[in-house]
């Protein structure tokens, strides 16, 4: 027994001073995706002020059956439309520079999603004949997120791995196996907000905006000499 707990001590030991005195090299890889978008997140908010809470909640509901009229008519998915719980409350205003009650409000947010494009402006121009509705919210997404997701993980790896074989390579040195792989969070993806094409500089009346992917990974690789 004595003998067994010996070997074991002794195999542990072997292995951490071998890892202790393993060499290696560390490498940040990053990979950046720029593409283009093929629908649009939008935020709808609709408030209605009124000096009752009924007349407050008997037009907010008639703006809200509005709004999910003309969705319905730009053919926007019911599964892609998402309605906020209502919210009701006493309204304030500064009158005089104190805070006193005018009126009740209600309110609802509206979120949904446009994935044909080419529906942005009569959407738009919709949603601009009634002073209830208010977009708050609205960006550029792709519908395949997921795969492009991964795709710029794959890309960030690899920049690591080129990265590293080069580098070992120049010391005259080989890569060894992986030993670590850490995500750097703080590499985001967003959108960019802005149309690139307008209706007014383009025939089809079409827009197009771009999607940013960015990712980032920290890799340890085992030197050998």
């Amino acid at each position: 027994m004595k003998n067994l707990f010996l070997a074991l001590f002794i195999f542990c030991f072997t292995s951490a001073n071998a890892q202790e005195n393993q060499k290696y090299i560390i490498i940040n890889g990053t990979s950046e995706l720029i593409l283009s978008a093929n629908q649009i997140n939008y935020t709808i908010q609709i408030k209605i002020i009124d000096a009752t809470v009924e007349g407050s909640k008997r037009t907010c509901d008639n703006d809200l059956n509005e709004l999910l009229t003309i969705l319905k008519n730009i053919v926007i998915n019911s599964n892609d439309i998402n309605v906020s719980p209502i919210t009701l409350g006493k309204n304030y205003e500064f009158i005089d520079k104190e805070r006193k009650q005018k009126g009740f409000y209600t309110e609802v947010n509206v979120s949904f999603l446009l994935k044909d494009l080419s529906k942005y402006f009569e959407l738009t121009n919709k949603l601009a004949s009634s002073n209830a509705f208010e977009i708050v919210n609205s960006s550029y997404s792709i519908s395949d997120y997921e795969i492009q997701h991964m795709l710029a993980y794959e890309k960030a790896l690899k920049a690591a791995e080129e990265k590293a074989e080069y580098m070992t390579k120049t010391l005259g040195l080989k890569l060894g196996d992986v030993l670590e792989i850490d995500e750097n969070n703080y590499s985001q993806s967003y959108p960019n907000p802005f149309n690139t094409i307008t209706k007014e500089n383009s025939p089809t009346g079409d827009i197009s905006g771009k999607v940013t992917i960015r990712r980032s990974v920290r890799v340890k690789f085992a030197i050998i000499k």
